[in-house]
């Protein structure tokens, strides 16, 4: 019986199931165990993490089998529940008893991957650094961007229930999403001189580029209404980096154009200057305490944390 039912389909399974990890992952991992110091502690959320603990044989912040797990720092905070309040209604929540505070980790990498405040995130990822050793390692991965309304959740939760955007119990799974497109279609518009594209969002709703000499612009078309965006992020037809920022646009957020405009991603203004954000899209620009270190074919970026 147990030949039939549980060992025959799962070799069947894992036979046809194919590589776990794509090269991208293994070589990042692999070159983290190769070049980084055996005390260095990787954090990012906590899907990878035992891959990186078994390949990379690195200490991780959490992993699948810990992401209820606890944090327990020496404090000089009074007893009791201490609720942090942070930009974009983010909580941070600390139990303090006997000179020694407790967080949860999925809160505090939550909130260092949401949070507009770069301080704020190395304070919190200071506190997983192991005695004596120099090395934090941080990774902003594409995965990543799909899963934000997991983190914007598990930062902005509450404990006594208050109704905000994120933390209410009706909106779980629900929160901030990084809005994915890709092209329909490229139309040339010769009385501008410009190329249009066509990036539908389903229904009657798409997002619309229009290219021309004189630069981008961007409009999300709802019905026959277009509508502007108010920022732009595009490489330009010479290779350079560009915002275009229209001030009294209607629609507020970024709209982030991959150079080969195969793809558009719209962030809302909660996310777009988020840490993350600034790590995975814009390979750490702005940041001062995040030294780029490598990407693996823009699925893993590196990042070592300057403490």
């Amino acid at each position: 019986l147990f030949n039939s039912f549980y060992f025959q389909p799962a070799n069947a399974l894992s036979q046809g199931a194919g590589t776990i990890l794509s090269p991208g992952w293994f070589d990042a991992l692999t070159w983290i165990e190769q070049n980084t110091a055996p005390c260095a502690v990787v954090a990012t959320y906590w899907d990878p993490g035992h891959f990186i603990t078994a390949i990379a044989q690195r200490a991780v912040v959490f992993d699948g089998a810990s992401q209820g797990a606890q944090r327990t720092v020496p404090t000089s905070m009074d007893d009791g529940t201490h609720i942090q309040h942070h930009d974009k209604e983010i909580n941070r929540i600390i139990q303090v008893r006997d000179g020694n505070a407790t967080t949860a980790r999925i809160n505090d990498i939550a909130i260092t991957l949401f949070t507009d405040n770069e301080t704020l995130a190395v304070d919190i990822l200071k506190n997983y650094m192991k005695p004596a050793c120099g090395e934090l390692y941080y990774i902003a991965s594409n995965d990543l961007v799909g899963k934000s309304t997991w983190w914007t959740y598990f930062s902005t939760w509450h404990p006594n229930g208050v109704e905000n955007p994120c933390s209410s119990t009706l909106n779980k799974g629900k929160c901030f999403n990084y809005v994915q497109a890709s092209l329909l279609r490229a139309t040339p518009v010769p009385r501008e001189n410009a190329i249009s594209y066509t990036y539908p969002l389903g229904g009657s709703n798409s997002f619309i580029i229009f290219e021309s000499d004189t630069g981008i612009r961007a409009f999300l078309q709802q019905g026959n209404t277009f509508v502007r965006v108010s920022n732009v992020f595009y490489v330009d037809k010479a290779g350079t980096p560009r915002v275009i920022q229209e001030p009294e646009a209607e629609i507020n957020g970024l709209l982030w154009v991959d150079p080969s405009k195969q793809l558009i991603i719209f962030m809302p203004p909660e996310l777009m200057n988020s840490v993350f954000t600034r790590l995975y899209f814009f390979n750490g620009a702005g940041l001062e305490n995040f030294e780029f270190i490598n990407n693996w074919g823009g699925e893993v970026k590196l990042y070592r944390v300057k403490l």
